[in-house]
C-alpha cells in the first residue's frame, strides 16, 4: 500500500518536502520509517535528494544522476514562504534578456548564499516586506511558485540593479516589457523609498509611456519622489554619466542613449 501511495505521491508531486512526503504515506514527519522510505527510494533511483529535507521526482525511464529538475520550483521550496524575485522574477514573468543559473528568493532568515546539488540560490532581504499586492504564482510543472508582481519586480531592481544583472541586462530587460501597471510601480517604488531609483525608473517609464500607455498620473506620482540634486544611478560615473532631464538622476550614457543590442 505504501509503495502505490509513494509511486502516486512522486508522480503528481514533482518537488516536495519530507513533510510533504510524510502526510501522503500517512505518518509523521519524524518517523524513523520516513527515512528509510525516502532513502529506498533515492537507492532505486524514484527520488533525488537536493537538500535537507527536500527531494524531486524522478520521471520513469530517468536516469536520477542526470535528471535535471525546475530550479524555480526547487528554490521556492528551500525555505517556508520563499518568493522569487529580483532578475529570477523578470526570467519567470517572460522579460529576461539572459537566463541566470542563481536563483533569487525572498526569504525570511539571514540573507546568503545556499548551493544545491542542482544550482545556487541566493536568499535576499527585501527593503520592504511583501504583502499581498506584492506577490502573485506562476505554475511550475504543475505546482504553483510564488513571485514578486511585476511592478514589484521592477520597483525592487531599480533598488537593488546590482541583483539585475547589471545596468544593460536591466535595459535590455525591461525592453520586453509589453504591459505594465504604472500606478502600481509608483506605489512600490513609494513603499521603497529610494529616490534614486524611483528617478531611474520614472526616466524609464517615461521613454515608454506610449508603448505602456503610462497615465500622467502616475508620472506625477514618481516625479515626486525623484532625486531634487542629480545623483548617479545605475552604476554611471563621474565624466561616464548622463543627465536624465527632469528626474534627477545621472544614468549610463548607454542607458540614456538606449545603444545596446537589440534596443
Amino acid at each position: 500500500m505504501s509503495r502505490n501511495l509513494s509511486a502516486s505521491f512522486f508522480s503528481a508531486t514533482p518537488v516536495f518536502t519530507r513533510a510533504d512526503y510524510a502526510r501522503a504515506v500517512s505518518r509523521a514527519s519524524a518517523d524513523k520509517t520516513v527515512t528509510t522510505m525516502l532513502g529506498q527510494h533515492v537507492k532505486a533511483g524514484n527520488i533525488k535528494r537536493i537538500a535537507r529535507g527536500l527531494y524531486a521526482s524522478v520521471p520513469k525511464h530517468a536516469d536520477a544522476a542526470t535528471w535535471w529538475v525546475d530550479r524555480f520550483l526547487l528554490a521556492s521550496r528551500l525555505r517556508p514562504d520563499a518568493v522569487i524575485g529580483y532578475h529570477s522574477a523578470l526570467e519567470l514573468h517572460g522579460y529576461a534578456y539572459t537566463a541566470e543559473f542563481d536563483v533569487q528568493a525572498i526569504a525570511p532568515g539571514e540573507p546568503g548564499l545556499f548551493k544545491t546539488t542542482e544550482f545556487s540560490c541566493r536568499f535576499v532581504r527585501p527593503t520592504t516586506p511583501l504583502g499581498p499586492d506584492s506577490v502573485t504564482t506562476v505554475d511550475r510543472l504543475g505546482q504553483a511558485v510564488a513571485v514578486t508582481t511585476l511592478e514589484r519586480t521592477v520597483a525592487d531592481l531599480f533598488d537593488r540593479p546590482d541583483l539585475a544583472g547589471g545596468a544593460e541586462e536591466l535595459i535590455n530587460s525591461l525592453d520586453l516589457v509589453g504591459r505594465l501597471d504604472a500606478d502600481r510601480l509608483a506605489a512600490h517604488l513609494a513603499a521603497n523609498g529610494n529616490a534614486t531609483a524611483a528617478g531611474a525608473a520614472g526616466w524609464w517609464l517615461e521613454s515608454h509611456r506610449e508603448d505602456l500607455r503610462v497615465p500622467d498620473s502616475a508620472l506625477e506620482a514618481i516625479h515626486k519622489l525623484a532625486p531634487r540634486q542629480n545623483r548617479y544611478a545605475l552604476g554611471a560615473t563621474v565624466g561616464q554619466g548622463q543627465v536624465a532631464p527632469g528626474w534627477g538622476v545621472i544614468l549610463p550614457r548607454v542607458f540614456v542613449d538606449q545603444r545596446f543590442e537589440g534596443l
